[in-house]
């Protein structure tokens, strides 16, 4: 049974300045004052504030699928699929970016409201800071994904209350950066450990110290390029793992499958966003992980439907070494005819599916096409010990960084990078080209490479050569799969702001390109 809260509510507050308009005052409403009154209306209203995460348009699916792919990893494999922001061509208008811009400032409105009136509750104080805690990190995060994908934002840090208050002017990237990490920075003290959770479907101490490791590196980076938080991204990577709270699952495969078979594993996923259920009964919010990463499949039950949206890259397959595990995990050796297992030609690097979440292993029946209850993960140990390494580089050089790169590889049998294997990194360059390299090899279909390439300042550049490498050397009947790399232009390092806000808001301003 899902741990995260299985009972969503949908409450109306009445927030209204029209004294002008109306004398009278209705009372089929609750005022936020007055519904804020237990610990069971605060732990309610907190999950109407995790529930975008949950839903179709984030990781539910979009976020997690067409919003994320393609890139170096993995591409869309329909050649039907000619527009959309898969194949980057898409316009202001295109419903998945305006639905998450929309679900992103639904957390956040929710957020504020809570975090306006949790103190009129007559509850325990701890838990008191712990749900606050919870839902200022969330907000935070809210804002970190409004960043990345659109770049400059408008701040709302109070509840909305009147029609006014929709025209924000959007501020600058780096003071929403620094909103997010002091939001983040003072949910840490009040959050609980993941130890005292025991699931990791709620935000813990480590998870908040993660993510600020990953919000510093992306200050770090393109289009802020803060190096100054190098050092950060160094310190909050270290405190995740002088904690004692987390390692790595020795088995690579088993945290995918755990994610398949509602199994926590608390010490390799710092967080992850749950999902449960076949779609059958009101007890259920289904995810397309399963139907959309994996193994296409027309069976329904054995392993489950799939449509095989994307095909993994050669390039991807490439980086792996023979020995390292989780090539023939992460990209599948099989494909299926009917319910049967039906091996690749070993030379076929070309339209083999993602592997990393197979319906083989749900454990809940009848299995629906269109959903099932993979969970999704949003930070991992192993991403801590990458970041860990990266930051260190940039600092110092690889001296100390290869340590911790060297632990997700030999998890995976990879070779180490040792003098002793004659293959030691030995300088900064080298090092980030290996690190590089190593996210894509570990993290693969994680929904994380676009922002990283991005950060790197070689998302355009990578897509331009993949596309001119499927063009040269794909099968002819696969050169198709360069269109998005053919169409990727400067203007698709951010989203375009969504027309329908464009309409509504007039002070807000479009994105380059849009």
């Amino acid at each position: 049974m899902k741990k995260i809260f299985s009972l969503l509510i949908a409450i109306v507050f009445l927030f209204s300045n029209c004294h002008k308009m109306l004398d009278t005052v209705p009372t089929d409403f609750l005022s936020p004052v007055n519904y804020y009154k237990t610990a069971d209306h605060i732990k309610k209203a907190l999950t109407g504030v995790y529930d975008p995460l949950g839903t179709v348009d984030m990781y539910g699916f979009r976020l997690c699928g067409q919003l994320a792919y393609s890139n170096d990893e993995g591409i869309r494999s329909a050649a039907s699929e000619l527009t959309g922001p898969a194949v980057y061509n898409h316009s202001i208008s295109d419903p998945y970016i305006n639905n998450l811009w929309t679900a992103c400032y639904t957390g956040i409105d929710r957020a504020n409201d809570l975090l306006a009136n949790i103190h009129h509750a007559d509850m325990d104080e701890t838990l008191r800071a712990q749900y606050r805690g919870e839902a200022l990190f969330l907000r935070a995060y809210y804002y970190y994904l409004l960043a990345l994908h659109w770049g400059d934002v408008p701040l709302k840090l109070t509840p909305t209350i009147d029609v006014q208050s929709v025209d924000l002017e959007r501020s600058p990237l780096r003071k929403v950066y620094e909103q997010i990490i002091a939001d983040m920075t003072e949910a840490k003290d009040e959050v609980a450990t993941i130890s005292s959770l025991g699931f990791n479907g709620r935000i813990s101490k480590t998870a908040v110290m993660g993510m600020l490791a990953r919000v510093s590196l992306s200050m770090a980076g393109y289009p802020v390029r803060e190096t100054s938080k190098y050092a950060a991204a160094r310190d909050w990577a270290d405190s995740v793992i002088l904690s004692g709270e987390h390692a790595l699952n020795p088995d690579y495969k088993q945290i995918f499958i755990n994610h398949a078979q509602d199994i926590y594993d608390i010490k390799e996923n710092l967080w992850e966003i749950e999902f449960f259920g076949n779609g059958l009964d009101a007890y259920n919010e289904t995810s397309w992980i399963g139907v959309w990463f994996g193994i296409a499949s027309n069976d329904l039950e054995n392993p489950g439907y799939c449509y095989g949206a994307l095909y993994a890259t050669n390039k991807l397959f490439n980086l792996y070494e023979e020995t390292d595990q989780r090539r023939d995990w992460n990209i599948s050796t099989y494909k299926y005819s009917g319910t049967n297992k039906v091996p690749y030609n070993p030379t076929d690097l070309y339209n083999r599916f993602p592997g990393k979440w197979r319906r083989e292993y749900e454990l809940i029946t009848p299995k629906q096409k269109n959903g099932g209850p993979i969970n999704f993960p949003i930070l991992r140990y192993s991403d801590i010990l990458l970041m860990r390494a990266e930051a260190e580089n940039e600092m110092n050089g690889p001296a100390d960084a290869v340590a911790y790169l060297n632990q997700v590889r030999e998890r995976a049998g990879a070779t180490l990078f040792t003098e002793a294997n004659n293959n030691a990194i030995t300088n900064q360059q080298q090092f980030r080209e290996v690190i590089r390299d190593e996210r894509a090899r570990e993290l693969c279909f994680e929904s994380l490479r676009n922002h990283d390439l991005k950060r790197w300042g070689i998302f355009v550049s990578t897509m331009k050569n993949l596309a001119n490498t499927i063009s040269l050397t794909y099968p002819t009947n696969l050169r198709y799969l360069a269109l998005s790399g053919n169409n990727v232009s400067e203007r698709h390092l951010l989203f375009p702001i969504p027309s329908r806000e464009m309409a509504l808001n007039k002070a807000m301003t479009q994105n380059p390109g849009w």
